[in-house]
């Protein structure tokens, strides 16, 4: 055992807390009705309050259906079985996210049919916010999996669960896609699909690196033969690099749109400076800027916020600015 995984681990491998954790991510299912209908009712319940979440957009309603979408469990035995070099177990857990990812979406789709309240896909907060990966997205994802990991094989920090469950976006993007395609918003559909597939990969990629690093890539624990296991091994990092590469110009778009998204930001900052307005609410969807400011007294001119968007280097198709009366916002807030 090396260093890395001392600290990782916390000391020696436990192997009680890895057969926990095979079992805690379906990678051992020993008990199987008791498992199997654990995880698909909590899915099922998960799935019908965050779609209602969604059409309602209520974010507190969704927070609570990621406390038990229990989803990340079979994506986190993916990447411990592939870890451990057990091909078997890993296609067993991918195929139950697979199998998990379609009853979402089909019960998703079910629950906006029926709900008295549709979603408004073009203005609904919580849609939008799930229609496209961010760089923050995919840094929460990384993030989420290096946590998720470490919880898995340390008894002593269990409360991270929760806090993992909530941080990455699996469940409600789901829920979005199930509801786009009933509303035939295919766009959006198709743009939730690959938040959620961005975040799957992130989850995978740091997941697997962190029980590589813990040492659980030992042969000891293969059951697969060495020649099998390098060709697994191969196999694996041949796939990853195909998905990252598949997900490269998505992830490059999101890290521009970022740049761009903070550039015009701090031009709007910079406009207002030497004014009673501040900045309320900033948005940049494809060369579309809508900016919301708020206070008294004389608005500034558009043509400089114009130009010091273009000093930014900032393109955009179009501007939209609204302003709010201060103090209808303060009686608004009170």
């Amino acid at each position: 055992m090396n260093r890395v995984s001392e600290v990782l681990l916390g000391g020696p491998l436990d192997e009680a807390v890895l057969v926990d954790a095979e079992r805690s991510t379906l990678m051992l299912v020993d008990r199987p009705l008791r498992q199997y209908s654990s995880f698909a009712l909590r899915l099922l319940a998960a799935t019908v309050v965050a779609t209602a979440g969604v059409a309602a957009d209520s974010a507190t309603t969704i927070i609570g259906a990621m406390l038990i979408a229990p989803l990340m469990s079979p994506m986190l035995g993916t990447a411990l079985a592939t870890a451990l070099g057990r091909p078997r177990e890993a296609f067993r857990t991918l195929v139950i996210t697979v199998l998990g990812m379609v009853l979402v979406v089909g019960v998703s789709a079910l629950v906006t049919a029926i709900i008295p309240v549709a979603a408004n896909m073009e203005t609904n907060s919580q849609v939008l916010a799930r229609v496209s990966p961010r760089l923050v997205d995919l840094i929460i994802a990384l993030a989420s999996g290096f946590m998720a990991a470490l919880a898995s094989m340390r008894s002593d920090i269990p409360d991270a669960v929760p806090g993992v469950a909530i941080a990455a976006s699996i469940v409600p993007p789901l829920c979005v896609v199930g509801a786009a395609l009933y509303e035939r918003a295919f766009e959006q559909a198709l743009g939730a699909l690959v938040l959620f597939l961005a975040n799957y990969v992130a989850i995978q990629v740091m997941g697997g690196a962190v029980y590589l690093l813990m040492g659980l890539g030992a042969r000891r624990y293969s059951v697969v033969s060495d020649k099998a296991r390098k060709l697994w091994y191969t196999l694996v990092g041949i796939g990853a690099v195909v998905l990252v590469a598949l997900l490269f110009n998505e992830s490059m778009g999101v890290v521009r749109a970022s740049m761009q998204e903070r550039a015009a930001q701090d031009a709007a900052v910079a406009w207002l400076e030497g004014t009673d307005f501040r900045v309320v609410n900033l948005t940049l969807d494809e060369g579309e800027l809508y900016l919301q400011i708020a206070g008294r007294g004389k608005e500034p001119t558009l043509g400089s916020l114009a130009r010091k968007l273009k000093d930014s280097d900032v393109g955009l198709v179009g501007l939209s600015v609204s302003v709010v009366d201060e103090r209808r916002m303060a009686l608004g807030e009170s």
